[in-house]
């Protein structure tokens, strides 16, 4: 009896002592991966995506799935990874065919000249940062998939060092150490309430590239002629889905393109010509504006990636034959992700303290504003700005203004605008039917009809601000947000 119990004991242990190891295993494992990917396996499991993105971080911060949804009621999962090259979309796609069946994939070509094999071992061809940040960035894409003959045979593809192929297989190397640096979120993990993706693998930055570098156009000369590992991967990923019977589409998503990566966009669009599968071409579209949404030279902000998304969302209802999820009850978890995203939005708009990106993220109708500026003002010096402005006005009105200068943008009335000694009556707002009227420096009336006792622009403790923006709801006519600058030199504090 004795022996028995002791060996329960000795069982018991060992369970235990599993059960431990596994838990820390997942609290000390870093949560990107599992962040990325919080509503993939749950909505694959319903059979609920249509549509996959596959690239690098041009397609993780170029295609918002959200924006597809509200849009077209399509639902898609942002697989793109930072840094990741056409073999790690490969395997990124194979690994995500084990758990859906989309109706299309979208892959982007970004990056198909680079002619390497293994992430790790291409010094000659990448920068040390390039190499260290792509292997870095792999785990985003990694961590969350189970270990198994699959992922074995997708990490002895991308990885040649063994120290560096352990970290992926047996990720506890990497993160043991973490235990300093843990919070709730690494807790919550092991409940299922830790924080969610809810932009569906997609990520958003919201900056203004001011100063976009441009690159020389592309010549005869500078096409790809070799076959490249690139190259050979995305043939692979066209492969695949063919044989599937899954609907692919090459992109290359816009941004300030190298001579090289203009060399490779040409590249796609003769290996999509082969296997004739539809290539979109950003480059060349026009669909977004370098000086307005870009993040910086490479990646998209919140304004482009929403362009972008919009056109991939009407392109793929035209030729994709997709249904229309948004009126589905069983697609609740998507509306709900659209209300989240439109928080996000609010949030990053009231908390930006950049004028410029401030400006540009009110350009995406999300909310009523009242820009104003007074005659003395530095905008009317500032291309940016005044670009920005442009955008949104849809007039170069502002370009020729020498002040004071007012845009009213709301969602009944749409862009109103006026300049110098012009007036605005009756427009309608959610704020009221509002009158505009400039009477001298640094003095003018905005009043609404229905109370004309109220002077929007008026405030004695902001006299020396030559601008005022009004931020409001477009719906309520609630005001959000009344910020006063003044633009020292162009720097508008």
């Amino acid at each position: 009896m004795k022996k028995i119990k002791n060996f329960i004991r000795i069982i018991v242990f060992i369970f235990l002592l599993f059960v431990v190891i596994c838990a820390s295993s997942v609290v000390l494992r870093r949560k990107d991966s599992d962040y990325k990917y919080s509503d993939f396996f749950k909505e694959a499991k319903e059979s609920h995506i249509d549509v996959l993105f596959l690239g690098s971080s041009h397609v993780i911060n170029g295609i918002n799935p959200v924006v597809l949804y509200e849009d077209y009621g399509i639902t898609s999962y942002n697989m793109g990874g930072h840094g990741s090259l056409l073999q790690a979309s490969y395997w990124e796609l194979i690994e995500s065919l084990t758990v859906c069946t989309p109706k299309w994939v979208v892959v982007d070509a970004y990056m198909l000249e680079k002619n390497v094999q293994y992430l790790d071992s291409r010094a000659a061809f990448d920068s040390e940062d390039e190499v260290n940040t792509s292997i870095e960035q792999l785990h985003l894409n990694m961590d969350k998939w189970p270990l198994d003959k699959l992922k074995v045979a997708a990490i002895n593809d991308l990885i040649e060092d063994n120290d560096v192929k352990n970290q992926f297989l047996f990720d506890f190397i990497v993160y043991h150490n973490r235990w300093k640096n843990l919070d709730r979120n690494d807790y919550a993990t092991l409940t299922g309430n830790a924080d969610e993706n809810f932009l569906f693998g997609g990520e958003l930055r919201y900056n203004v590239d001011l100063d976009v570098t441009t690159y020389p156009e592309l010549t005869e000369a500078d096409l790809l002629t070799e076959h490249t590992v690139g190259a050979e991967y995305l043939m692979k990923i066209i492969d695949e889905c063919q044989r599937r019977g899954i609907g692919v589409a090459v992109t290359y998503l816009p941004f300030s393109a190298e001579t090289k990566d203009k060399a490779a966009a040409v590249k796609a669009g003769e290996i999509a010509a082969t296997y004739d599968v539809p290539y979109i071409n950003m480059l060349e579209l026009g669909i977004v504006d370098m000086q307005a949404d870009l993040n910086d030279t490479g990646h998209l902000n919140a304004t482009g990636a929403a362009k972008v998304s919009d056109y991939l969302g009407k392109w793929l209802m035209d030729t994709g034959d997709l249904a229309d999820h948004r009126n589905d009850e069983e697609y609740e978890h998507w509306q709900n992700n659209v209300s989240e995203y439109k928080n996000e939005l609010k949030s990053a708009l009231l908390s930006e303290e950049n004028l410029y990106n401030k400006i540009n993220l009110l350009s995406m109708d999300e909310f009523g504003f009242v820009l104003y500026v007074n005659d003395d003002s530095g905008i009317f010096d500032d291309d940016s700005m005044k670009h920005l402005v442009e955008n949104i006005s849809g007039t170069d009105k502002i370009e020729n203004s020498e002040g004071p200068y007012i845009l009213i943008k709301d969602s009944q009335s749409g862009v109103s605008e006026a300049s110098g000694e012009e007036i605005l009556s009756g427009v309608v707002t959610a704020l009221g039917t509002l009158t505009y009227q400039p009477v001298e420096h640094r003095f003018r009336f905005l009043y609404p009809a229905e109370d004309e006792s109220i002077n929007y622009l008026y405030d004695d403790s902001h006299i020396d601000e030559d601008i005022q923006l009004i931020i409001y709801d477009p719906e309520s006519g609630e005001i959000i947000s009344h910020e006063y600058y003044n633009s020292y030199g162009m720097e508008y504090r």
